[in-house]
C-alpha cells in the first residue's frame, strides 16, 4: 500500500525542470520568509479542527485551540464525547516542547530527536507544530524552477542547521503569487517520507480593536505520510487576536491542572 501511495503521489506531480537558472530577484531567505509568514497567525487564539484520516478509511477528529503570546504556544486537543485529551506546550519559539496526556495524567518533555516523533499518531511531528522559525533553523538554497501542471514554482532546498531527523526539506513557492504551496520532508537517509500541502482560503480574524474581517491565508494544512498512508489535516477557521493569554497559561506546572 505504501508503494501505491508513492506512485499516486509522484504521478500527480509529474514535472519538468525549467531551463536556465532561477530568477535571482528574490533571495532564498526572502522566499523562506514567506513560509514563516503563512504559518504565523500572530498573538491570540487560533481555532480549528485537527483530523487524522488513516489509509483504511477510519478517522479521528479533534477540536484544536492554539494560544500564542509571541514566544510560547499552548495547543489544546479536544475530542467530541471525550473532552480535553491532550495539551502541547512549546516555549521559546519551539526550543522546549512538553506534551501532557490528560487521560493518563502523564507529562513528557520532548528534546532533540524526540521532537521528531509523531504527535498522537498523526503525520505532524512535535517540531512541526512547535511554532519554530524555518528561517532560524534552516539554510535555504534556490534550485532550478519546477513546472507542475503548467504552473512554475521556485524550488528551495532547506538544510537543517542542527540535523536531527530531517536531512532536507524542499519548499515549492509559486512564481506568480509567491505563495508557498508544498513542503517535502526527507528523513535522515535522504528519503522522501511525507509532504505538507498548503491550501488557501478565507479565515475570519478578530482584531484587538474588535473589528472582524476575512483574510486569505494558508487555512488548510494537509500532511501526507507516505510510510503509513495517512493524511492529517489541520484546518484553521478563526483567529481571535483580542485574546491576550495570561502568562500562567504557558507554565509547565499548570499543564496538569
Amino acid at each position: 500500500m505504501r508503494y501505491l501511495w508513492i506512485f499516486i503521489f509522484f504521478f500527480s506531480f509529474v514535472s519538468v525542470d525549467a531551463q536556465g537558472a532561477p530568477d535571482s530577484s528574490l533571495s532564498a531567505q526572502e522566499l523562506l520568509a514567506r513560509l514563516d509568514r503563512e504559518m504565523d497567525f500572530g498573538k491570540g487564539l487560533v481555532k480549528g479542527t485537527y483530523v487524522l484520516i488513516r489509509r483504511n478509511g477510519t478517522s479521528e477528529t479533534w477540536k484544536i485551540n492554539r494560544f500564542f503570546n509571541g514566544e510560547d504556544a499552548l495547543l489544546l486537543f479536544d475530542r467530541k464525547g471525550r473532552g480535553l485529551e491532550s495539551k502541547l506546550l512549546t516555549k521559546d519559539e519551539g526550543e522546549n516542547v512538553f506534551f501532557f496526556n490528560v487521560l493518563s495524567a502523564k507529562l513528557f518533555r520532548k528534546t532533540d530527536d524526540e521532537k521528531y516523533e509523531s504527535l498522537m499518531g498523526t503525520g505532524f511531528f512535535y517540531v512541526d507544530l512547535s511554532g519554530y522559525s524555518y528561517q532560524a533553523n534552516y539554510n535555504p538554497l534556490v534550485n532550478t524552477d519546477l513546472e507542475i501542471g503548467g504552473e512554475v514554482y521556485y524550488r528551495v532546498s532547506l538544510k537543517p542547521i542542527l540535523p536531527y531527523f530531517y536531512k532536507k526539506l524542499v519548499l515549492l513557492i509559486g512564481k506568480k503569487d509567491l505563495k508557498p504551496y508544498r513542503v517535502d520532508f526527507h528523513d535522515r537517509d535522504g528519503i522522501l517520507f511525507k509532504t505538507l500541502n498548503l491550501k488557501y482560503g478565507p479565515v475570519k480574524v478578530k482584531e484587538v480593536s474588535g473589528k472582524v474581517e476575512e483574510i486569505q491565508k494558508a487555512s488548510r494544512l494537509e500532511m501526507l505520510d507516505l510510510n503509513t498512508g495517512s493524511i492529517t489535516v489541520w484546518e484553521i477557521q478563526e483567529v481571535d487576536k483580542s485574546v491576550n493569554p495570561d502568562v500562567s497559561l504557558f507554565a509547565v506546572d499548570n499543564l496538569s491542572r
